[in-house]
């Protein structure tokens, strides 16, 4: 019993730290107010988090493990290539949503060292935030690694077609995926955000699939997306 009110207590606290990083930043947010806003004591919060550093810390991993699993989802519903359609799509909704994922991106976009040491696993194993797949920043290079795996997936399925000579178009679809944040950050409508991940894709698929390929995806959204 006391274990697991701990761990609701320990759950508020995270999301009332992402609710005010969301909305203050990293420097902006207190752990008064954080304790506040979660009903508990600045004492209880201390038992927990050690420091603000650590609860940000614990925001990251828990938009990190949501990310995953949600793209984990898409992938096994679908092939790579479509699960990584849809995780536009997913982004769509979680920035709308999720506080969580919101302040993860946000505390990335503000840097420091902090998070530049702390330790968060990527598709390629556990390494520090501030380096990641295509050189982004922060939990931009933990979305770009999921993207970049779900890419490298479609690659081996046979879903890409054969270009050689390098990483054009890794780069060119990790880094429109890591822009995609960018853009819907300035308060752009859910409509409109989903308008612009289906245009990027009209786009996008007849540089990476085979000729005449392209109508066997499905670049709008799907009916219900796994969150």
């Amino acid at each position: 019993m006391a274990q697991a009110r701990a761990e609701r207590t320990r759950g508020r606290l995270v999301e009332a730290g992402a609710v005010l990083f969301d909305r203050c930043g990293y420097a902006g947010a207190t752990l008064g107010e954080i304790a506040g806003a979660a009903g508990v004591t600045k004492g209880a919060l201390y038992f927990h988090f050690a420091s603000k550093e650590e609860l940000a810390r614990a925001v990251l991993d828990q938009a990190e493990g949501t990310l995953r699993d949600a793209c984990g989802k898409l992938r096994t519903t679908s092939s790579p290539l479509q699960a990584l359609i849809d995780s536009g799509y997913w982004l769509v909704d979680a920035l709308g949503s999720d506080a969580v994922i919101r302040a993860a991106f946000r505390l990335g976009r503000e840097g420091g060292a902090w998070l530049e040491a702390s330790p968060v696993a990527t598709a390629t194993g556990a390494r520090a935030v501030g380096a990641s797949a295509a050189g982004a920043q922060g939990f931009h290079g933990v979305w770009a690694a999921v993207v970049q795996d779900l890419l490298s997936g479609a690659r081996r399925a046979g879903e890409l077609r054969d270009r050689p000579g390098g990483v054009g178009p890794e780069t060119l679809v990790v880094t429109a995926a890591c822009g995609l944040e960018v853009v819907f950050y300035e308060g752009c409508s859910r409509e409109e955000r989903a308008r612009r991940v289906g245009a990027l894709w009209e786009w996008l698929l007849p540089c990476l699939v085979l000729p005449g390929a392209s109508g066997t995806y499905r670049t709008g959204p799907r009916a219900s997306v796994p969150g």
